[in-house]
């Protein structure tokens, strides 16, 4: 697997892991486990939330993993 696409998968392990509480989380505590800017957080986040894996809250800058994809594993 390429370097990259190894540290990718590794990122998104870490962040499947971080929302699967079903607990609000932050965008900054997000970026902070991702080392990732928060802009680029936020734009992931929004990302998921536009098909539906978790839900974000713009305002609170917070998201929380849908119930049906949490079910999934």
């Amino acid at each position: 697997m390429h370097k990259n696409s190894a540290e990718a998968q590794m990122k998104i392990d870490m962040l499947l892991c971080s929302l699967d509480d079903l607990q609000p989380s932050s965008v900054g505590g997000i970026a902070a486990l991702l080392n990732v800017s928060e802009d680029k957080a936020a734009f992931f986040l929004r990302f998921l939330a536009k098909y539906r894996f978790i839900t974000y809250d713009e305002t609170r800058k917070t998201a929380v993993i849908c119930q049906d994809f949490s079910e999934l594993k």
